[in-house]
């Protein structure tokens, strides 16, 4: 459940409530209501969280696909690292992973 996932992530980050909620721009009793399931934060509030403690707003809302990706996995510590980036750095990274493909792959990025 989201409630418990957000607590733990919280507390795992050393982060008291009134910290995290200071981070947040919203109250502690906002986030202690957050981890007892009695009301949901807004995307933006996701959002934030999911960048503060290094992680997708999937994860946050324990939010599993079928075929969902390990933690672990190439795929999850890349998207962990790209979101570190400055905006600038990010452009940098997609013109090189562009270009890698469309070296291993010829044309075939074109009909993506």
């Amino acid at each position: 459940m989201y409630a418990e996932r957000i607590r733990m992530l919280r507390l795992r980050a050393g982060l008291s409530q009134q910290e995290l909620g200071r981070q947040l721009g919203v109250s502690a009793v906002a986030v202690g209501k957050w981890e007892r399931g009695q009301t949901q934060p807004d995307i933006r509030s996701l959002t934030r969280m999911a960048d503060i403690f290094g992680t997708t707003i999937d994860d946050l809302c324990d939010h599993t696909v079928s075929q969902s990706v390990p933690e672990s996995s190439n795929v999850a510590v890349m998207t962990r690292a790209f979101r570190q980036l400055t905006p600038e750095e990010q452009e940098k990274y997609i013109a090189v992973g562009r270009a890698l493909f469309a070296h291993a792959f010829g044309d075939a990025e074109e009909s993506l």
